[in-house]
C-alpha cells in the first residue's frame, strides 16, 4: 500500500497517519503485531513515532531521529568503551549511556563509523528484538535494498518525470506505479529465470522486452495467442518466456 501527502511537511509527521489508515486497511490482531518488525530510517524515528509503535505491540528497527541527544551521547562515551565490529573494521557500536523509556522495554544503542570522506558519523538505533548490537546492523542495513528497488522503478517506470499537479491526480499515479511494479518483480524471477533476460532490471524490461512489437489475439475475454515480430532480436528467447507464462495459467 502506498499513499501520498503533500511534501512540504516533515515524513515524521505523516508516519503515524500512514500506519492508521495501514491498519485500517489490514485489519491484524493486535496480538500478531509482535510478528512484524517495523524497519525506518532517522526520519520517522521520533519519541512520540516510537511510543506509538511500542503501545502497538510491533516490533521496532529504527534509527532515533534526535541528532541532538546522539550527540550528548557520544560525549559521554569514554572512548576505550567502543566496541569495534569483527567483521567490519570502520564499525564501532555501545549501548547508549542511558535507557529510554517509551512506554516498553527498547535497546538503545549509539553508532559510530567512518564515512568515506573518512570522518567519523555517529547515529542511535533502536531495537525490540533480541539481537546483538552488530547484527542489528546488518538487518538494519538491509533496507538499502528496498531503496535500490525504488530507484530501479523511478529509472524503469521513468518516475522521475511523472509529477501531478492535483494530490488526487498523483495518488492515481503511485497506485498505477504499485501494480506495475509488482507485475515487473513477479515476472522477472519467475519468468525471465534461465533466460538472456534473468538479470534485467525494470529498466531494461520495460525498454527492451515490453516494447517488442507483437499483436494479441483474444477469443472473447480470453487471451489465445501472442505473436511477436520475428525480427526483433529478443523476440525468440521471449517467446520462451512467454510460452513457460502462458503454460502457467493454462492460456497456451
Amino acid at each position: 500500500m502506498s499513499l501520498a501527502y503533500p511534501g512540504d511537511r516533515h515524513g515524521y509527521e505523516y508516519f503515524k497517519p500512514a500506519l492508521q489508515t495501514l491498519l485500517e486497511q489490514w485489519p491484524w490482531r493486535r496480538i500478531t503485531h509482535d510478528q512484524i518488525v517495523v524497519r525506518s530510517d532517522a526520519e520517522q524515528g521520533t519519541d512520540e513515532n516510537v511510543s506509538y509503535l511500542l503501545w502497538q505491540n510491533f516490533h521496532i528497527l529504527m534509527k532515533g531521529y534526535s541528532g541532538r541527544r546522539t550527540q550528548a551521547w557520544v560525549e559521554q562515551i569514554p572512548l576505550k568503551t567502543w566496541v569495534a565490529d569483527s567483521t567490519r573494521s570502520e564499525r564501532w557500536a555501545v549501548p547508549a549511556p542511558t535507557p529510554l523509556r517509551l512506554g516498553r522495554h527498547l535497546d538503545a544503542y549509539v553508532l559510530r563509523w567512518r564515512t568515506a570522506k573518512g570522518e567519523l558519523d555517529h547515529a542511535t538505533l533502536l531495537s525490540t528484538l533480541p539481537y546483538g548490537v552488530f547484527s542489528l546492523w546488518r538487518l538494519y542495513d538491509g533496507r538499502g535494498a528496498d531503496e535500490v528497488e525504488i530507484r530501479s522503478d523511478k529509472s524503469g517506470l521513468h518516475l522521475t518525470h511523472r509529477r501531478k499537479q492535483s494530490l488526487t491526480a498523483q495518488e492515481t499515479w503511485i497506485v498505477l506505479t504499485d501494480i506495475a511494479h509488482n507485475l515487473l518483480a513477479w515476472l522477472n524471477p519467475w519468468r525471465l529465470v534461465g533466460s538472456p533476460f534473468a538479470g534485467f532490471g525494470p529498466k531494461r524490461i520495460v525498454q527492451d522486452l515490453m516494447c517488442i512489437p507483437g499483436r494479441l489475439t483474444f477469443k472473447g475475454a480470453k487471451l489465445q495467442k501472442v505473436a511477436l515480430l520475428k525480427s526483433h532480436p529478443y523476440a525468440a528467447d521471449m517467446q520462451i518466456c512467454l510460452q513457460k507464462m502462458l503454460k502457467t495459467f493454462d492460456v497456451a
